[in-house]
C-alpha cells in the first residue's frame, strides 16, 4: 500500500537560499498546522536538500549502508550543513559529541577544518541507557559520563547523528543547561524527527535556550509501532515531510513500507555484520520483495560466510539471492 505523506517541503516550507549545490529551505510555524499540533516545534527549523541525488538523499536511501562508508557519509552530510550555518555561531562555539553515534560529526576531524581563531571547545558525552519495559521506547537513560567540562560559551553544538523520540538529548540538556544556558542550541543531525526536536525544543525553551535544528533532507515521523523494538523507526511514515521528488525516490527504493532508515546507526558503524543481518530480519518481518533487492549494491561484507551463512540459516532464498548478484 501507498504511504503518502500529509505534507511535503513544497507545501510547509520555503525554499530560502542555495548554496553550494544545496538548497536550504525553512519551515516555519509547524505547530500549527493541524498533524503537529501536538507538539511544542520550534518556530523555525531548516532543512538541507542535496539535490539530484546527493550524499544526504544516498544516505537516507541506503539502509544496507554500514562500516567505514557510513561513518564518512554522516561526516560529510554534518560538516556540509555546519559550513552552511557557521556565519550564525555567536562567540566561541562549544560543541557536545554525543558517543558513539556523534563521533563522525566531531568537528575536530573536519577536513578541511572549520576552525576561525582556536579549535572548538569540546566535550564527549556518553549516555548509558537500560532496558525498562514500562517506559515509553522500552528504554531510559540512567547515567552520563563526561570527558571534558560544560563549557560557558554562548553558541553550543549539540553533536548526535540520529534524532528518534529525543529522549537521549533531552536528558543531556536538562543536565547540561542547569550548568549553563547558551544563547543558541545548534542540532546538525542526518535524521531527524518532529518528535524528537519537540522534546529538545521543550527542555531548551523551559532554560530560555534558542534551538536551532539544521536537519538532512526530512522532517521524519517516529512509527507509534515500529518493525520492531524500541519503536522508534524514521521511514515512511505519515507525517514524515520531505519533497516530492525525494519521495518518489525514496518510495521506490523502500517499496512503499515503514522500513526504518538507518536501523542502529551504533551498530551500522561499529557492528556492521549484525547491521546487515538486522537489515534483512526488518525486510522480512515487512514482507519484503527481495525479487527487487538489487544486493549488487550491498557491502562486499555481504557476501561474507559470517553474514551469507546467518542469512541462509533463516532465509535460504535471499541468501541464494544474493550469492548470485554478489558473485559468490
Amino acid at each position: 500500500m501507498t504511504v503518502q505523506p500529509l505534507l511535503f517541503l513544497e507545501d510547509v516550507a520555503q525554499l530560502a537560499r542555495s548554496e553550494g549545490g544545496r538548497n536550504i529551505w525553512e519551515a516555519r510555524h509547524l505547530s500549527r498546522l493541524e498533524p503537529f499540533k501536538h507538539l511544542d516545534l520550534p518556530d523555525l527549523i531548516y532543512v538541507v536538500d542535496f539535490p539530484g541525488r546527493g550524499i544526504g538523499q544516498e544516505f537516507l536511501l541506503g539502509r544496507q549502508i554500514c562500516g567505514p562508508r557510513k561513518f564518512l557519509m554522516i561526516r560529510e552530510i554534518g560538516h556540509s550543513m555546519v559550513r552552511l550555518f557557521a556565519r550564525r555561531f555567536v562567540g566561541r562555539v562549544a560543541q557536545f559529541v554525543i558517543l558513539w553515534g556523534g563521533r563522525p560529526l566531531d568537528l575536530l576531524d573536519a577536513n578541511p577544518p572549520i576552525f576561525r581563531d582556536e579549535v572548538f571547545d569540546t566535550t564527549y558525552i556518553k549516555l548509558t541507557r537500560v532496558e525498562d519495559t514500562s517506559a515509553p521506547r522500552g528504554w531510559r537513560v540512567v547515567k552520563s559520563s563526561v570527558v571534558g567540562q560544560i563549557w560557558p560559551d554562548p553558541t553550543w553544538l549539540l553533536q548526535e547523528e540520529c534524532v528518534a523520540s529525543g529522549e537521549t538529548l533531552a536528558y543531556f540538556a536538562n543536565e547540561t543547561l542547569a550548568v549553563h544556558r547558551p544563547r543558541q542550541l545548534f542540532l546538525f543531525p542526518v535524521c531527524a524527527s518532529a518528535e524528537g526536536i519537540a522534546a529538545m525544543n521543550t527542555v531548551c525553551r523551559n532554560h530560555g535556550v534558542e534551538l536551532i535544528p539544521v536537519l538532512n533532507e526530512a522532517i521524519v515521523q517516529v512509527a507509534a509501532e515500529g518493525v520492531r523494538k524500541p519503536f522508534t523507526d524514521l521511514g515512511l511514515q505519515p507525517r514524515t515531510i520531505v519533497s516530492r521528488t525525494f519521495h518518489s525516490a525514496l518510495h521506490y527504493r523502500y517499496q512503499g513500507k515503514p522500513l526504518c532508515w538507518l536501523g542502529d546507526v551504533g551498530d551500522s558503524l561499529y557492528k556492521p555484520v549484525e547491521h546487515l543481518i538486522e537489515t534483512v530480519e526488518d525486510m522480512a518481518a515487512l514482507d519484503w520483495d527481495f525479487g527487487q533487492e538489487d544486493f549488487s549494491h550491498w557491502p562486499t561484507m555481504t557476501a561474507s560466510p559470517e553474514v551469507l551463512d546467518v542469512i541462509a540459516q533463516r532465509w535460504p532464498a535471499v541468501a541464494e539471492m544474493a550469492r548470485t548478484q554478489l558473485g559468490v
